[in-house]
């Protein structure tokens, strides 16, 4: 098997297990206060793995760098509310909305043009976002989903700056994700404020639990795409809503209703089909630029 989809299939695992380790501290813990440990730890475990590597943080493009951090770090107490009163399965589903918005972000501010034959998934992922929210219906309707929805966009406000950042080659992935992670802890302890309660055994256990695999998914995110095709790992990391739903299912006894399942099925296959769209369109560019340069 390609190391890519294997470090693919890992990381979805990690950040699968992640939330259900959220998810249970979140019955006694506060949401700022997980968000300032799973942060916080994370940190420190990253700056321990720069100093082995010797990668040292840059002096370009910080105020791009923070923003990205704000807004993963805002995006990731969101989904942590998110977690408190929705499905993990719905939860995961939900987030992938995030490849809509940073779709229509790179059109606004990284003004690329909207690839050929991307609008009619763009409404197929709208339309699966309805069902799996269901707003007509009050009695059905969550209000814990807002918040994903919100991560999802401040996700695709990162994932955004995160890809101009990289372009420029000049910051190490590890100095982008130890920018999110401390702005996050930041977030957190502002959200915390006075309300600290003091973990008991198991829960300082889980903190360290997550700080660990928060830090082995990022790696294997990394890894995932730095060996293997970008679609293929992008398409192999939506295993990710099978790994939430299993969990769920086996640890919470959460059910998918029907909506949720067809919803989630648009919302994956339009978000797949966008990925493919954009590639298609990165390649043929490329293939153009190679031409004429040769020309």
């Amino acid at each position: 098997m390609n190391k890519g989809v294997v470090y693919s299939v890992l990381a979805a695992l990690a950040f699968s297990l992640q939330n259900v380790i959220v998810k249970e501290l979140s019955v006694t813990m506060g949401t700022g206060e997980i968000a300032f440990f799973r942060g916080f730890l994370s940190a420190l475990l990253l700056i321990g793995i720069m100093k082995a590597q010797h990668i040292h943080l840059s002096h370009e493009d910080r105020p791009a760098l923070v923003f990205r951090g704000i807004a993963g770090g805002i995006g990731m107490v969101c989904i942590f509310y998110g977690l408190r009163g929705m499905p993990l399965a719905d939860v995961s589903i939900l987030s992938q909305l995030s490849a809509f918005f940073v779709m229509i972000f790179a059109v606004v501010f990284l003004k690329e043009s909207l690839p050929k034959g991307a609008v009619i998934p763009l409404f197929v992922i709208i339309f699966g976002a309805c069902l799996v929210v269901r707003p007509w219906n009050f009695s059905s309707f969550n209000s814990y989903s807002l918040f994903v929805l919100a991560q999802a966009v401040f996700a695709a406000a990162a994932y955004t700056t995160v890809s101009k950042l990289t372009r420029s080659g000049r910051h190490h992935q590890d100095e982008i994700v130890l920018y999110f992670l401390v702005c996050a802890a930041i977030s957190g302890l502002a959200l915390m404020g006075t309300d600290f309660i003091m973990p008991d055994g198991r829960e300082w256990f889980l903190y360290v639990l997550l700080g660990i695999i928060t830090i082995a998914a990022q790696i294997w995110m990394t890894d995932s795409y730095t060996y293997g095709n970008p679609v293929v790992v992008s398409f192999v990391a939506y295993i990710g809503v099978f790994f939430n739903a299993l969990w769920g299912f086996v640890i919470f006894d959460e059910m998918l209703t029907l909506l949720t399942l067809s919803g989630g099925l648009l919302i994956i296959g339009g978000s797949m089909y966008l990925t493919k769209l954009k590639h298609d369109r990165v390649v043929r560019l490329s293939a153009v630029r190679s031409r004429t340069e040769k020309k």
